[in-house]
């Protein structure tokens, strides 16, 4: 293992006197799932909460890489009453949290091929896959978008849902979690657990011990990383996915909808005066490659924009990144104790529904630390001891 440099490090006395009875926590990770728990525990009281982010800034991976795109509908009923419960939040955020709306509702049109339009009808028309969605003609979508090319079946429509603005939900969070007392430590990479006979005593951080009564998991395509040194690991994997942007359209309205079309995995809204796209591509990375273009996803992408979209096959595509969407096997969220350590938390595997969930994540994480129990309906289907409770082999 590695020898840890334990220097004594001084740093200044919190703002606050720390009661003897303050519980202090340790959160890995400052992107959506780590702000939003902060948040919530900060709220509570009676908590030190710290933030360990190893970046310079919250938003460096995939909190500030998504499509900002709000879609609660999902095929599983689990991860929609999670989104659902988020939304709720959104629409009406406590007083004072943010400074603007937290989200643009422009409508979504979800869309089916017909090859895909059984399947996709049999989950959209479920109440408990979405909430507010109508099944409309496609010629309603074609009339919002003209320049679609043939080949919609099936469309539902979400009015009331749209476009996230993701850096005042994500600051909202930090900002309400520092105000109630939570510290953000910025360049803070974490190491590994500290643990002494059984017991969980902290984080080894930037060579120094720091001492937790419970530590949070929430970084991530890096959460397994953490935990790997002692045995601990969590069944992630991590995909890569491209977002492209291209130069102003004229043909472009701003006022367009979402649309994203299932079976052919190709999703599009308007963003600065041309169109915002994905090919949905996904390949499994480590996560030190997971934003790491490459080419024949950005083929893969030109592609469905010219099946889809052949009015805008020749418009110039100079704005394209990756980020990383990071999976548990079943494909639901890691929330809770882990049943191997006691005092070790996880929020991983939140699968590109980072954003869209995070209310409803940070809340059931903080409930899970401070009370030991949830009684949250998604408590049973997300807690980490779903998974082989051995620890796994090296």
């Amino acid at each position: 293992g590695n020898h840890h440099d334990l220097r004594l490090v001084v740093r200044p006395p919190p703002s606050t006197p720390l009661s003897m009875s303050q519980k202090t926590v340790l959160i890995v990770g400052a992107g959506i799932a780590g702000a939003s728990t902060a948040w919530h525990l900060a709220s509570l009281g009676g908590y030190r909460v710290i933030l360990l982010e190893m970046e310079d800034a919250p938003d460096r991976h995939s909190t500030g890489r998504n499509a900002a795109i709000l879609r609660t509908a999902m095929p599983d009923p689990i991860l929609h009453g999670l989104a659902r419960e988020s939304l709720d939040f959104y629409r009406n955020p406590p007083n004072g949290f943010c400074s603007q709306a937290l989200f643009e509702p422009v409508g979504l049109y979800l869309a089916a091929t017909a090859e895909a339009s059984e399947d996709f009808l049999g989950w959209t028309g479920n109440p408990d896959c979405q909430t507010g969605a109508h099944r409309v003609p496609s010629s309603q979508l074609y009339e919002r978008i003209p320049q679609l090319a043939p080949g919609i079946e099936a469309v539902v429509h979400l009015p009331e849902e749209g476009v996230f603005q993701v850096a005042e939900i994500h600051h909202s969070f930090l900002r309400g979690a520092t105000k109630a007392g939570a510290e953000v430590r910025y360049k803070h990479s974490v190491e590994g657990l500290c643990i002494d006979e059984g017991t969980l005593q902290g984080l080894f951080v930037n060579g120094e011990l720091l001492k937790a009564d419970s530590v949070l998991i929430a970084a991530g395509a890096w959460a397994s990383e953490i935990t790997r040194e002692a045995n601990l690991p969590m069944p992630l994997t991590s995909y890569r996915r491209h977002i492209l942007v291209t130069h102003p359209l004229p043909a472009v309205k701003k006022d367009w909808p979402v649309v994203w079309i299932a079976g052919a995995e190709f999703y599009f809204r308007p963003e600065s005066g041309g169109l915002l796209l994905s090919g949905c591509d996904q390949q499994p990375v480590a996560p030190e490659h997971g934003e790491i273009s490459d080419d024949s996803a950005l083929a893969l992408a030109a592609e469905k924009t010219d099946r889809w979209l052949p009015t805008f096959t020749d418009a110039e595509m100079p704005f394209y990144w990756a980020g990383m969407r990071t999976f548990a096997p079943d494909h639901r969220f890691i929330v809770g104790p882990d049943p191997r350590l006691p005092g070790l938390h996880w929020a991983a595997g939140l699968g590109g529904h980072g954003i869209t969930c995070a209310p409803a994540v940070g809340k059931l994480a903080a409930e899970w630390i401070t009370s030991g129990w949830s009684k949250h309906p998604q408590a049973t289907f997300l807690a980490p001891g779903r998974f082989p409770a051995e620890p796994c082999p090296r």
